[in-house]
């Protein structure tokens, strides 16, 4: 049970891998002072549902629900589900095996009541390991509310509201400018054809392989695929389609056929996130490149994929993921991590020397103990 006092808990970053993903859903808004707000809690009946947290919006607007609980880590927060009126979401799928959770719920046009059981928390989606010094890391420090379980396996909480005041009261949201999601269709529910996640990642870009379109999306050293034979959405695929490249979202939906650092998914929903540190980096990358001293060939750089063309015609694709240094180099800085397609072929690493808009300087390191010198390759952009 966390104090509703201060807690002293050390700072933590959670690294997360491909088995250990959360569910993390939708964004959140700032809290609106708008309408007053009562928490009506109803605990689902033994044996009536699935074991699950679940958040239920009887209020007239989409709510906003973050999480907090004591994770292996440390108190661990986590947001934002959307919530639309008249609709349930899940934060928490299968037991719970805490004995307490806490939350706290934003609209753009309700405020609510707050207990004082502290959490840090962003705008944007967030897990957060740690609840203090919240500001000194760039985050927010608000109240959140306590649901102790007593023994049940499943929770519902109910978001209902009293009468609404006038109109004219209502203040901006800032979800009239952060929202940038999928088509709203129907698709199938969670769980249907695979394993459901959430994932936050890059969304590369949709290829036409003549026969059918795939797009293609990166998340922590994967390569997810969606297909327009598979059982995504047709109007998904046709809004991924007009897409830039490398957009960072979070996208959620079914994932089957894993394998390799490779999956496919059947996609259900997706929104824009804020980009990463390397984006600019990623940006001035895109385009084909020619190696100024001819014998390493060209790079053509599109998405997160590049593809090495040497001067006897051979090509090799990788997929890039951008991450600060290359393992066993010793070195600091932008480093690629470069996938190879066949799976059979070793990975490759660089580091990101020097980049603009006519000049690329990578230099290949050796990752596998061998004690291979370096190798620096300086490039030119093709005209």
């Amino acid at each position: 049970m966390k104090n509703s006092a201060e807690c002293d808990i050390q700072e933590s970053c959670a690294d997360r891998s491909w088995p250990d993903l959360n569910l993390i859903q939708m964004l959140s808004g700032g809290p609106m002072i708008a309408r007053t707000f009562l928490f009506a809690i109803l605990v689902s009946a033994p044996g009536a549902a699935l074991a699950e947290l679940e958040f239920c919006n009887s209020t007239d607007d989409v709510a906003s629900v973050a999480i907090g609980y004591k994770g292996p880590q440390g108190w661990t927060s986590e947001g934002w589900w959307n919530v639309d009126p008249g609709d349930c979401t899940v934060a928490i799928r299968g037991d719970l095996p805490l004995t307490h959770y806490y939350y706290r719920v934003v609209s753009p046009s309700w405020t609510f009541d707050h207990e004082r059981y502290m959490f840090c928390t962003s705008q944007r989606v967030f897990t957060i390991v740690g609840d203090t010094e919240c500001e000194a890391r760039g985050h927010a420090r608000e109240g959140f509310n306590e649901i102790a379980l007593e023994g049940r396996s499943a929770f519902t909480v109910e978001i209902g509201g009293g009468a609404p005041e006038r109109e004219d009261d209502r203040l901006p949201s800032l979800f009239d400018d952060l929202l940038d999601t999928s088509p709203q269709v129907e698709s199938d529910p969670p769980g249907t054809h695979g394993d459901f996640k959430t994932l936050s990642g890059l969304f590369s870009h949709c290829a036409d392989f003549g026969d059918e379109i795939v797009c293609f999306f990166t998340t922590q050293g994967w390569v997810i695929g969606v297909a327009e034979s598979g059982p995504t959405p047709l109007p998904i695929i046709l809004d991924l389609e007009d897409r830039p490249v490398n957009t960072p979202m979070q996208f959620s939906g079914d994932v089957f056929e894993e394998y390799d650092g490779r999956a496919l998914m059947a996609l259900s929903d997706y929104m824009v996130t804020s980009p990463d540190e390397y984006a600019a980096d990623r940006a001035a990358m895109q385009g084909v490149w020619e190696d100024v001293e001819g014998s390493a060939g060209r790079l053509d750089v599109f998405g997160s994929f590049l593809t090495q063309i040497y001067p006897d015609g051979q090509t090799d694709i990788n997929v890039m993921h951008f991450r600060q240094g290359c393992p066993g180099s010793g070195g600091d800085g932008v480093a690629l991590r470069l996938t190879p397609d066949d799976p059979a072929d070793d990975e490759q690493c660089a580091f990101l020397s020097y980049v603009d808009g006519d000049e690329l300087d990578l230099l290949y390191v050796d990752t596998t103990g061998s004690g291979a010198a370096p190798v620096p390759i300086s490039y030119r952009r093709a005209r």
